[in-house]
């Protein structure tokens, strides 16, 4: 039986709806490889939701390989589906706000423990590198001109510094997990973005590479349970409001 937004609702996943309806065009020859899907508002108006889970649905297809976005020119079909890529759809379909704050308090206890060891076991070479990462955040947010391009950056830059933190611990099982944690990692950041990296978030990014480089590992681990507590604020206030944004989807009209 096919779906409707109020099925959805009823689950609180709109943007399932929206990726079955992309899917489905796809499937029927609407659309084809290399064909540019419409944009975000004039599907919002196909599947008779909001913006929100229209850029939730197209994220997750990008991330699974369906979908390819160029900067300023929307969303492509892509010419071929990457190996895994219904793994990964499994995945995101399925994140619930309870699967979203459970690897994100995984991530709080993985990525401790590397700044702990990291601190106590980093080389000449790993300080470089987790110092190349900062300069390079900082040097990217003094862009005049904050764009998607430029956001993207950001968060990369921010993602490599943990990735670079986590192989300065020198364990190879945790960098192994944390490697074959990181899609899903990265998945979980789909329902996350900001708007940017913020200053504070350089700041705290600083903060636990200065403890690195003092060789203070409690005060690393301390600075990076506090710099992901942040982020679970965020998370959760993400979070509560596309729940909001999904329930007025049904609230009656005056």
């Amino acid at each position: 039986m096919e779906r409707t937004p109020r099925d959805c609702a009823e689950g609180g996943r709109y943007y399932e709806y929206v990726i079955d309806g992309i899917k489905d065009m796809i499937a029927r020859g609407e659309l084809k490889c290399g064909d540019k899907l419409p944009s975000e508002r004039e599907l919002a108006e196909r599947f008779n939701v909001s913006r929100v889970p229209v850029r939730e649905a197209l994220k997750i297809l990008e991330y699974t390989g369906l979908l390819n976005s160029s900067r300023g020119d929307g969303a492509y079909v892509r010419n071929t589906v990457p190996e895994g890529s219904f793994e990964k759809m499994a995945f995101a379909v399925s994140a619930t706000t309870d699967a979203l704050m459970d690897l994100l308090e995984l991530r709080i206890n993985l990525e401790a423990f590397a700044a702990y060891n990291a601190a106590q076991r980093r080389t000449d070479e790993d300080i470089q590198a987790l110092n190349q990462a900062i300069v390079d955040m900082r040097q990217a947010k003094k862009d005049p001109n904050i764009d998607d391009e430029t956001t993207q950056n950001l968060r990369r830059l921010s993602h490599e510094f943990h990735r670079r933190m986590v192989r300065a611990a020198h364990n190879r099982v945790l960098s192994s997990m944390y490697e074959n944690l990181y899609e899903l990692l990265d998945i979980s950041r789909q329902f996350t973005t900001v708007s940017s990296v913020s200053y504070n978030s350089i700041l705290a990014h600083e903060t636990v590479f200065n403890k690195i480089v003092q060789q203070d590992a409690e005060g690393a681990r301390q600075s990076m349970e506090e710099h992901l507590a942040d982020v679970r604020i965020n998370l959760s206030a993400k979070l509560a409001k596309a729940k909001a944004d999904e329930l007025s989807q049904t609230a009656p009209a005056d």
